[in-house]
């Protein structure tokens, strides 16, 4: 089977699919019934298929399957590697078919992914490796997965862009770091154009030209190896300044080196373009950028700050930013939920800045929404709790905290945080032996977490 775009469809087809396009946004899951009958009849067409994920994803119907159904998806392993084998074209449709009634069905998109691979269908293989890293990208393995198949895709840059994403929550991980180096190799093959001259094994002929490969890909993240590739990047873009894509790796570099002013010139730039138009990821990116820019120059005058504590001119600066960059995010947020309605992960950090805000019920009317979104679930319901305490609501506290602990998998800063949060919400509603028993957990843990030792103490003395 080999994949096709769109333009190949059959014009009426083509029409239904410019129609979803347009509706994507104010109106998903409508979207996604229209897409997802295109690819039942086309299941080779990748571009509809993304477009599909695209409306599933910010469509709150994607995310409603509950009952049986529900319990099964996440109790279900999939299809076996034998019977996809057997029938790629049957588990195709079927994996389809899961994810409709249920977008955080990982069996089902795995089980999509090794159909699609069964069928030579890389792209949409590969698109769903990166749907089951988006949905939980704390997921290691499936981190590390879409990297390999990013590298096997060609796709050297994102495969190293998902690397920094693994790296941030593990750094020491040495084989995140062994395949952001093979990307790294991959790209500069892919930058110097090398196998243009002769084969990329014929380069590596010998140990020297070996070494030099190497230090050229460790230099791809050192400012020299940066600034080379600005260098590089600039007189292309001079050649040629409607390449988005020579826009976009400017906007890159730039960013790795901290220089969020160039960053955002050249992001605007490109999101001039018209092909930058219609990219909402540029959108996204420009935020992103903004709030990286603002976080460095906070953490500049902190850092001046604390050699000089007590400078009255420093602080009234640091209090500035903060609020710049707290009326930004707030602004944001804001304008991201009104677009998106049925985009529910964007639900939570309005809800966290509301709740900074002292807007408690406003907090708590956005955090219920943010339920909804895998992504952001647990996370919502521990800030839902301490909303729920601020205003004197224990036993419902108790309720969210209790489900996220339970959600939380090993023991973690946050899971910590809930069950001494939990402890709390039992004590203040006069349950001495349940808080003791989240005291006790937490002391077994870290027996310097807060004050949980002397609260553990003072239990044992009056007993």
């Amino acid at each position: 089977m080999k994949e096709i775009q769109i333009k190949e469809l059959q014009p009426r087809l083509q029409k239904h699919v410019e129609k979803a396009s347009k509706v994507l946004a104010k109106d998903p899951a409508y979207a996604a019934d229209i897409l997802f009958n295109i690819v039942k009849a086309n299941p080779e067409c990748v571009e509809v298929r993304r477009l599909l994920r695209q409306a599933q994803s910010k469509s709150g119907s994607a995310k409603k399957s509950g009952g049986l159904g529900s319990m099964f998806a996440k109790l279900s392993g999939g299809a076996s590697e034998s019977s996809v084998r057997k029938n790629p074209e049957k588990a195709l449709a079927s994996a389809e078919e899961q994810i409709k009634s249920n977008f955080s069905n990982t069996s089902a998109h795995k089980t999509l992914a090794l159909a699609a691979k069964e069928l030579g269908l890389t792209e949409t293989a590969l698109l769903a490796h990166e749907t089951l890293f988006n949905l939980d990208q704390s997921n290691l393995e499936a981190g590390k997965t879409l990297i390999r198949e990013f590298i096997g895709c060609k796709k050297a840059e994102a495969a190293i862009e998902v690397g920094d994403i693994l790296l941030k929550n593990h750094p020491a991980d040495d084989e995140i770091q062994d395949l952001i180096k093979k990307a790294s190799v991959q790209q500069t093959v892919d930058k110097g154009k090398w196998e243009e001259e002769k084969s990329f094994r014929e380069k590596l002929k010998d140990e020297d030209e070996a070494q030099r490969l190497e230090q050229s890909s460790r230099a791809q993240t050192g400012e020299e190896g940066l600034r080379s590739l600005i260098e590089e990047a600039l007189k292309k873009a001079e050649n040629e300044p409607e390449n988005i894509n020579t826009l976009k790796d400017l906007v890159n570099y730039y960013r790795k080196l901290e220089s969020f002013d160039e960053a955002l010139e050249w992001l605007a730039k490109a999101r001039a373009l018209d092909a930058g138009k219609a990219d909402v990821n540029l959108e996204t990116l420009m935020v992103t950028l903004t709030r990286e820019k603002m976080a460095k120059a906070i953490t500049s005058v902190q850092a001046e700050l604390d050699t000089k504590p007590g400078d009255a001119a420093l602080q009234a600066q640091l209090d500035q930013l903060q609020k710049e960059e707290h009326d930004y995010r707030l602004t944001q947020a804001e304008s991201l939920v009104q677009r998106y309605p049925n985009e529910f992960s964007y639900r939570f950090e309005l809800g966290e800045l509301y709740k900074e805000d002292g807007n408690v019920d406003a907090a708590i009317k956005e955090l219920q929404l943010a339920l909804r979104a895998p992504k952001v679930r647990v996370k919502s319901l521990v800030l839902l709790g301490q909303s729920y305490m601020e205003k004197g609501f224990h036993d419902l506290a108790a309720e969210q905290l209790q489900t996220a602990k339970s959600e939380i998998p090993g023991v973690t800063d946050l899971k910590k945080a809930v069950i001494y949060d939990l402890g709390a919400c039992y004590q203040a509603q006069g349950d001495a032996e349940k808080a003791m028993t989240e005291f006790k957990a937490l002391y077994g843990i870290d027996i310097g977490y807060r004050d949980v030792a002397q609260k553990i103490d003072d239990f044992y003395s009056k007993s």
